[in-house]
């Protein structure tokens, strides 16, 4: 069963990203989830084994974050599911856009979701791994 932004804790969030994302650290979910133009859960009986969110610009763009799909029901049908109930809602809610960030392997199952491949950038603001951040420009006095 899925369900747009129900009630969710922190302990159910925590142990579906532990399941599925190796080094997921524990996280307070409240803050991301106030913030989030809305979210999906995916339900079996009353455990939660999927989540997605959706954050806006404010405009008519919105951003696929976080699909997570607990280890042992994944490869069932459910991320695409909680995606396609994403693109829903977004086009419900009027967004014209649905932007999503992915990794070389996950192009088949984002195509099959009906997202087509753009060129996109990314960088790591924090300074870790190839893509940090470089040096900031430092003007000389006077220049503009």
């Amino acid at each position: 069963m899925l369900k747009v932004s129900p009630a969710v804790n922190d302990e159910e969030l925590n142990a579906l990203f532990t399941s599925a994302w190796p080094g997921h650290q524990k996280a307070g979910f409240r803050v991301l989830l106030e913030r989030a133009m809305f979210y999906v859960c995916a339900y079996e009986g009353q455990r939660l084994v999927g989540f997605v969110k959706v954050i806006g610009d404010g405009g008519v763009h919105g951003f696929l974050l976080d699909p997570t799909v607990v280890q042992d029901r994944q490869r069932r049908g459910i991320g695409r599911c909680l995606v396609t109930r994403c693109v829903e809602e977004a086009r419900r809610r009027g967004l014209e856009w649905l932007h999503v960030d992915f990794e070389p392997q996950l192009k088949p199952f984002y195509e099959a979701c009906g997202f087509r491949h753009t060129e996109a950038g990314i960088q790591n603001l924090q300074g870790r791994g190839p893509n940090k951040a470089p040096e900031p420009t430092r003007f000389a006095r006077g220049s503009s």
